[in-house]
């Protein structure tokens, strides 16, 4: 009997704290959210950044039709080559759409105020479900390396 008294926890005693304010410095200082800062960033640097990324679409036209569209390619990059070079490898049909073609069109879907269009610069586009293979495209021809293709490439 007297070893099980012996592995018995005393509930009487008690354990020790530490004090209160040693979890309040790992926090860092003090921090004021009404504080005014100086280097806020401006709307302009953080709304609408998409100029770093590639972005490819599709788009349902009628039926069981589609289109892929490929937006952001950058502009040191001949547009209408690297659509031929698609066309022929992926088989298909393609157009490269200028910002100026489609502000022809009287549709005016853009969410931005009346008499200023966003350029986002030339638009490719494929005939068909082209995603995968644009992307792998892009990787294999060098525009885009397979480490950048993760965060720049939005499919």
């Amino acid at each position: 009997m007297s070893t099980t008294a012996s592995t018995k926890v005393d509930a009487t005693t008690k354990k020790s704290k530490a004090p209160a304010s040693s979890g309040v410095e790992n926090l860092g200082p003090a921090f004021d959210p009404f504080a005014p800062v100086d280097d806020t960033p401006s709307v302009e640097k953080t709304v609408g950044s998409k100029n770093d990324k590639i972005h490819i679409r599709l788009q349902q036209r009628n039926g069981r039709k589609t289109l892929t569209t490929v937006q952001g390619i950058p502009k040191k990059f001949d547009h209408s080559k690297i659509l031929k070079a698609m066309k022929k490898e992926f088989a298909c049909n393609g157009t490269v759409v200028k910002p100026e073609d489609a502000s022809k069109d009287g549709e005016d879907d853009s969410p931005a105020p009346v008499g200023v269009k966003p350029n986002l610069g030339d638009v490719l586009q494929l005939q068909g479900d082209q995603r995968v293979a644009v992307r792998q495209f892009l990787i294999d021809a060098g525009i885009v390396s397979q480490k950048e293709a993760k965060d720049s490439i939005v499919v």
